[in-house]
């Protein structure tokens, strides 16, 4: 065989060999662009506003009676005022009576035991027992909840009338809810789609279709 027949035949297998490697390449390298959409998340930081409760102790105050009535001579007026003193502290009933007719008055405080027994006529436990008093000033602490009756007693005045000037305020400390704004952030997720270029190969094209 002449050298110019070799010469042809190793070009020819070159030629094959890099026809092959070339077809490889297009066939495995990923050269084609294909696009799609994909769901991804995406993370933010939300700020909000939240009501928190916290507990404050008050002083507080509460008028019971602020009255001035006429007490006809030989009767009796009273007031019935329900005091709850639950969840309360240095509880105080304060208050004045005046009689302002220039005369004076008996003055008595009971709770629902004491009163029922005065009613009776028998011997009863008074927070306040005042007698014949025109301008007397007076406080007492309520022990319990209950029913507390304020009493003007004239029954010992057979002509004349009465016109006292009560008042009664109730005071003490209470711890209460109240509410503030606080600042507070939160992570949120969220979910979009993403368009994307991605490179196969031809071989991949191929057999995903």
């Amino acid at each position: 065989m002449s050298t110019q027949s070799k010469t042809r035949k190793r070009l020819i297998g070159i030629g094959v060999i890099l026809a092959i490697i070339i077809f490889l390449v297009i066939l495995f390298l990923p050269i084609i662009p294909v696009s799609s959409e994909e769901i991804e998340p995406r993370i933010r930081t939300e700020t909000y506003w939240e009501k928190e409760p916290y507990q404050v102790e008050r002083e507080m105050s509460r008028m019971l009676i602020n009255d001035k009535p006429t007490v006809s001579a030989g009767r009796a007026i009273y007031y019935s005022v329900y005091i709850d003193i639950t969840g309360k502290k240095e509880n105080l009933i304060s208050g004045i009576v005046v009689e302002t007719a220039g005369y004076d008055i008996n003055f008595y405080v009971f709770d629902q035991k004491g009163f029922n027994a005065w009613q009776r006529g028998e011997t009863a436990q008074a927070y306040v027992d005042a007698r014949r008093v025109n301008n007397y000033k007076y406080s007492f602490v309520p022990d319990h909840s209950d029913y507390y009756y304020f009493v003007l007693d004239n029954r010992y005045s057979w002509f004349t009338n009465k016109v006292p000037q009560i008042t009664a305020t109730w005071s003490y400390k209470e711890t209460v809810t109240e509410y503030k704004d606080v600042q507070k952030t939160k992570t949120v997720t969220e979910y979009v789609k993403v368009s994307k270029i991605r490179y196969v190969s031809l071989f991949q094209l191929i057999t995903r279709a």
